[in-house]
């Protein structure tokens, strides 16, 4: 039977929890959905799967926890800069420079929640889990929905190029989302080296949308 989604959810200050997840996203990045057992969740944990199976009744519950943890720290922090001060392009470019830091500081999830649900779930598990689908698609939906606002905000004040808000958004998304696929910490990196990266792939993706921007 499908579970609801706020019973998938990873509670505050649950730190066993948490510590799953987050090996569960290692495993999901590095193997994909198909390929990744509780067992491999469990060595990676260093714990038995019995612990697992405690939170999680199967290993699509766990994918669809990482996918939640994912959006919902997107979503936690990016809003407030969205509903902040500034003009739209100065309130774009903090979100998406903020976007980028998320993603390069957690990696696994991350780049799970951009790999997206529909190419690793297909079938009979996607049948039975078709209401917590849909419920992970409303919340990629809403956060894309808060960059289409402010695009729209900008396009409107003459700020950004003249597309459909929706459309515009999809194309500066996948410069900042192309980071998962290239990007690999290195072993002695330092914030400054992830800022700097996040400064230059914002600024990338903000002069494709504003208007009169030199390419």
């Amino acid at each position: 039977m499908d579970a609801d989604i706020s019973s998938l959810k990873t509670a505050n200050g649950n730190e066993a929890r948490h510590e799953i997840v987050r090996a569960a996203a290692e495993v999901f990045m590095e193997f994909g959905f198909a390929a990744t057992s509780i067992d491999a969740v469990a060595e990676r944990l260093g714990a038995t799967k019995g612990r697992i199976y405690h939170y999680y009744g199967s290993k699509a519950e766990l994918y669809f926890d990482v996918q939640i943890a994912a959006m919902e720290r997107l979503l936690r922090e990016i809003e407030p800069i969205a509903q902040g001060e500034g003009n739209a392009a100065e309130r774009l470019e903090a979100m998406a420079l903020r976007h980028a830091t998320i993603l390069m500081e957690d990696l696994p999830m991350q780049k799970v929640a951009v790999r997206g649900l529909e190419r690793e779930l297909l079938g009979a598990v996607a049948a039975r889990h078709a209401k917590t689908l849909r419920s992970i698609i409303r919340l990629r939906d809403d956060y894309e929905q808060i960059f289409a606002e402010v695009v729209d905000a900008g396009i409107r004040d003459g700020l950004f190029v003249d597309l459909p808000p929706r459309l515009a958004t999809k194309p500066f998304f996948g410069a900042l989302n192309w980071l998962t696929v290239w990007y690999v910490p290195r072993r002695l990196q330092k914030p400054e080296d992830v800022a700097e990266i996040a400064r230059t792939l914002t600024g990338f993706a903000m002069r494709g949308i504003l208007k009169g921007a030199q390419p």
